[in-house]
């Protein structure tokens, strides 16, 4: 022990003394450096609470178990690689957090803590867990994220349901298991950039120079070595899900771009990174592929090489695993890129979880099923696990996620207005919403959908007539058009003219949304959402006019800008009502979007010149007690009350209601953890956020 140590150690020695003459509850001795805990450390027998986290401890003092009031432990962020035996005689302990150590073999001193309620062991090197385990029926939270166990991260998810968790793990021991071995691959990009060739070249080893554009979606498969080092099977199965790049699919593809994925973004190297809007496409990937890792190809490179900034791109999104340069035409950089899309599928995150044999026979019986149907009901497919024994509910549900992200099916579970259109088969939907967008008879009626030009669009055997308005109702569902007349005529905003109408509109700008990247969908499903609204049919592909009680609203996209924005006319007592109801529609599509990233900003009317004011910083400068900010208007600076700007957005009362006055303390874990309240003799009541509703997030 060095000097520094000694001096550390004896510190901490005081600090114990002092606690025990004190008699005090709770100890806590975050982030002080400390390497090693005195033995004493177990005379403190009155400790409640003990926070160590983030230290450098190694160890733990076999005098750890005198510890035996001791009802919440936090040791997260420290460098312990095991328990003493005597750490089973906590029998007290109710909240334990180990996150971020360096465990190996799960300590089996835990499974004698019986109260335990909360677990957190995120990011360890756990590999196996004891039967054990399962004797803590008192758990409510188990977190074992980030570590290299054979459980779907989906799974490990759940941290709220340690059953769940543990039923899975456990069911594996019990039945024959294989690899999952399957990845999708997404491939898109702007229209005419090659994909469709790239991806022939890199299957088949041909080209064809009259290669029609994709005009829907295509779907191969094709097959890698599985470079696994603990591989069962010789290969990886990849689903090529190949995207038309026209401007009118783009407001789909959030239906179809999932994590579990590799994405190729293809370029066309004659073009700039601005043409080839590559940074539109890696956000659109952000926003919808959960860090999906991201593949781009420049295409064409026999007539021109690629010029992008790699180095820049690279540091903005790392979730970029190359930048490859190819030619569809002359077979140029193929081979590279074969071995690179295998290389990144075999990377890609649990593509080699194990899986119970039971999941692949229900697997098998629904492509089976597929090959027959285009779709069946969620019912039918819990019967069809039923009588293949994936019988708990988690498991069906993990199941059917694992098939959607994968290709095999779309369902979309995670999405309320989508959930009960049942198990799909995927090129059956997506086609037959591809004809429809694509339709040019549609686009020379203005977005305007007759059931006589559904019939002419979809004349094809694969949708018999009394399957057509399915295909329409999924549109409806997906919010990409509504009813004008029920069952009979629809309209599809992204077919309406992009041309706005003349207006004779007056509002005051009241509100706006600001967006590194503005996805289509996402004024689409606005105008969709706010149909029985619109004012007098004015609304065009980027825009709408609303009449919301007294109030007319005029709401408009600005693609290139990334923005939306709100004016409000009429009755001014009812403006900010008017303001609400589209607020919350706009809120609920961004909040349905997981990796969108929204900035809420609001106009300034006096001084129409100065950039609007953001939302969030305008609450903060309220709550701080400043009554004005001053702003740039021209030449000119003008002060603002932020108040009065405030209140044309929200109530004061509401703005109270939201900001609240509880006070974060902190117990264990991380600062947005549980509250102390303290008490009488410095007694405590320990109540854990994570306790009531999930582990806490651990950075």
């Amino acid at each position: 022990m060095n000097d520094e140590s000694k001096q550390k150690y004896d510190w901490l020695l005081e600090i114990i003394r002092e606690n025990k003459n004190k008699k005090d509850k709770v100890l806590f001795l975050k982030s002080q450096g400390i390497e090693v805990i005195p033995w004493e450390i177990g005379e403190l027998k009155h400790l409640l609470s003990l926070d160590l986290r983030g230290n450098s401890i190694l160890s733990l003092p076999f005098t750890i178990g005198g510890l035996i009031t001791l009802s919440g432990l936090d040791l997260g962020f420290n460098r312990i690689v095991s328990l003493p035996a005597e750490f089973g005689r906590l029998i007290n302990l109710e909240q334990l957090y180990l996150n971020n150590n360096r465990i190996k073999e799960f300590p089996q001193e835990i499974c004698m803590l019986k109260k335990l309620d909360v677990l957190d062991l995120r990011n360890n090197f756990i590999s196996n867990l004891p039967q054990e385990l399962t004797n803590l029926v008192n758990l409510t939270v188990l977190d074992l994220r980030e570590n290299p166990l054979p459980i779907p991260l989906e799974i490990l998810e759940k941290t709220n349901d340690p059953q769940a968790i543990l039923n899975y793990y456990f069911s594996l021991h019990r039945e024959e298991e294989r690899s999952l071995n399957e990845v999708k691959i997404i491939v898109i990009g702007q229209g005419a950039v090659g994909k469709t060739s790239v991806i022939r070249q890199v299957i088949n080893n041909n080209f064809d120079v009259n290669e029609s554009k994709t005009e829907g979606i295509s779907i191969n498969r094709w097959q890698v070595d599985n470079q696994s080092k603990t591989k069962n099977e010789k290969k990886i199965s990849l689903n090529i899900w190949d995207f038309g790049g026209q401007e009118i699919m783009h407001a789909t593809h959030q239906f179809f771009l999932t994590k579990r994925s590799l994405y190729l973004l293809v370029l066309d190297s004659r073009l700039t990174q601005e043409e080839n809007r590559v940074e539109y496409w890696l956000k659109i990937i952000q926003s919808f592929g959960d860090e999906s890792p991201v593949l781009i190809v420049g295409n064409k490179i026999d007539q021109h090489p690629l010029d992008i900034d790699r180095t820049g791109l690279q540091k903005k999104y790392p979730n970029i695993v190359g930048i490859l340069e190819a030619s569809a035409a002359t077979g140029a950089g193929i081979e590279g890129l074969k071995a690179t899309i295998g290389k990144q599928a075999n990377n890609v995150p649990h593509v080699c979880d194990l899986l119970p044999e039971t999941w692949f026979t229900v697997k098998t019986k629904l492509e089976e099923l597929g090959r027959q149907s285009n779709f069946i009901t969620y019912d039918k497919y819990l019967d069809l696990c039923a009588e293949n024994e994936v019988s708990d509910e988690t498991s069906q549900r993990t199941l059917i996620g694992f098939l959607h992200d994968l290709g095999v099916v779309l369902h979309f579970q995670d999405d309320p207005r989508l959930e009960a259109l049942g198990i799909l088969n995927p090129q059956w939907v997506t086609n037959g919403v591809y004809k429809i967008l694509n339709s040019h008879t549609l686009l020379q009626n203005k977005g305007v959908l007759t059931t006589s030009m559904l019939d002419e669009i979809l004349n094809l055997p694969e949708y018999p007539r009394g399957k057509r308005l399915f295909i329409v109702d999924m549109m409806k569902k997906f919010e990409l058009c509504y009813d004008i007349e029920p069952d009979k005529t629809f309209l599809v905003p992204d077919l309406l003219p992009k041309d706005e109408p003349k207006l004779e509109f007056n509002g005051i700008p009241a509100f706006e949304y600001a967006y590194p990247v503005l996805p289509s969908s996402v004024i689409t499903r606005f105008i969709v959402r706010m149909n029985q609204k619109i004012d007098d049919c004015f609304v065009w592909r980027t825009g709408v006019v609303l009449k919301i009680g007294e109030n007319t609203a005029l709401v408009k996209a600005d693609i290139e800008d990334r923005k939306i924005t709100i004016a409000i006319d009429g009755v001014e007592h009812t403006r900010r009502d008017a303001l609400s109801a589209i607020r919350y529609q706009l809120d609920e599509i961004h909040g349905s979007i997981k990796g969108l990233d929204v900035q809420k900003r609001v106009p300034i009317p006096e001084a129409p010149n100065a950039e609007p004011l953001d939302y969030d910083y305008l609450l903060q400068l309220e709550r701080d007690g400043f009554e004005e900010h001053p702003v740039k208007n021209g030449n000119r600076l003008v002060k603002v009350n932020v108040r009065k700007l405030l209140s044309g957005v929200v109530s004061e009362n509401e703005r109270k209601q939201s900001t609240g006055n509880i006070t974060n303390i902190y117990v264990g874990g991380d600062v947005t953890g549980g509250n102390i309240v303290s008490g009488e003799g410095n007694q405590a009541t320990v109540e854990s956020d994570a306790k009531k509703k999930s582990a806490r997030k651990k950075s």
